[in-house]
């Protein structure tokens, strides 16, 4: 459909007048009214009827209605009128992709002959009216399957393609490195090239956001920092210990569970105590009195020893944190059976203190 055409047609009609700039407003309207309805006409969005008493029907004039039409004039995205964009033009109105579809799948489920009749398909689907409009719909339906199969590759393609950039992002962050959304573009480009998953790719920001969704990824405050050298030892350190428990789980099933042991030190602070406290609301400042305030700051630690089979060490070993690290001579220390006390300069274990654990 050519509106220029069209133009040229009425000037045939009707003559050419040049002087259009003595244009009355009403013709410069009525002008602008009409170039519309052509544009609209061009991009086969334009709803019009006839009287039926004046155009009688001809069963014989099916091919009438768009002789020139041909299967390589459809176009999915520019055959759709506006402004739902879902509905493709028939002889006798619009239908959806879903109606076309259906009427296609009608028009061949049958066993005695290659499709139904067209009076069928009239009477079935009220949108056809003609042969034209049958090939019409068959190019249709084969159109949408194709881009169906090309849909669904489409997808499993970027769903491939999620799986290894997630696999990349995550072997990242477990060795320590700072990821950003331009990481992952440039992860994602790099994979999709070395893998052919798709063309024209570009890992756009709404891919990257779509995929940090999916993902349960999003920035987070790094709240420690280590070096290269240390995050690698901790890994090798957490790898010992899986191997480690491995291999006592194996001997335990040879010995008795008396013989196994567990020990771990634990630190608590000298005084305990809530640090919530019911107060009037938009009170600034929440103040509570406690025995003493160093104690909240200061702690001991204990390290008991719990066996295998559900039994207590005899003796429970605490360091407690004194000034020197020691106790003082001239004051009595309370002593109990079941206690092994000594003192540091903290709290905290040194290996001096694991000797003395070992030995008592």
């Amino acid at each position: 459909f050519s509106p220029a055409r069209v133009v040229g047609l009425l000037a045939a009609k009707l003559g050419i007048d040049s002087d259009v700039s003595s244009a009355t407003r009403e013709e410069r309207k009525l002008a602008g009214t009409f170039a519309h309805l052509l544009n609209e006409a061009g991009l086969d969005s334009l709803v019009y009827g006839e009287d039926d008493e004046l155009v009688p029907f001809d069963p014989n004039d099916e091919e009438d209605v768009d002789p020139t039409w041909t299967e390589d004039d459809l176009d999915l995205v520019n055959d759709v009128p506006p402004p739902d964009r879902k509905r493709f033009a028939f002889s006798n109105g619009y239908a959806s992709l879903e109606a076309i579809i259906l009427a296609s799948n009608y028009f061949r489920s049958t066993t005695s002959k290659a499709h139904r009749t067209l009076e069928s398909m009239k009477t079935k689907h009220r949108f056809l009216a003609n042969s034209n409009d049958l090939r019409k719909m068959e190019a249709f339906a084969k159109e949408a399957d194709e881009n169906s199969s090309r849909r669904t590759n489409r997808i499993i393609a970027l769903q491939n393609l999620s799986d290894d950039v997630y696999m990349q992002a995550m072997k990242a962050m477990e060795e320590g490195y700072s990821l950003h959304d331009i990481d992952l573009q440039v992860m994602a480009i790099d994979v999709n090239l070395e893998m052919k998953y798709l063309d024209k790719f570009e890992a756009s920001q709404s891919w990257v956001t779509r995929f940090k969704r999916k993902r349960r990824i999003g920035s987070r405050r790094t709240t420690k920092f280590v070096s290269k050298v240390n995050h690698d030892d901790d890994k090798a350190i957490k790898t010992a210990a899986a191997d480690f428990v491995a291999s006592i789980k194996e001997e335990m099933k040879t010995r008795p569970l008396n013989q196994i042991c567990n020990s771990d030190q634990s630190g608590f602070l000298k005084e305990l105590h809530s640090m919530r406290s019911l107060a009037p609301i938009g009170e600034k400042t929440v103040v509570r009195c406690v025995q003493s305030k160093s104690s909240l700051t200061h702690s001991y630690t204990v390290m008991p020893l719990i066996f295998a089979d559900g039994s207590m060490g005899d003796y429970l070993f605490v360091v407690l944190q004194e000034p020197g690290g020691s106790f003082p001579k001239k004051k009595k220390i309370f002593d109990a059976p079941n206690l092994v006390v000594t003192a540091g300069t903290s709290h905290i274990m040194t290996k001096n203190h694991m000797r003395e654990w070992v030995n008592k």
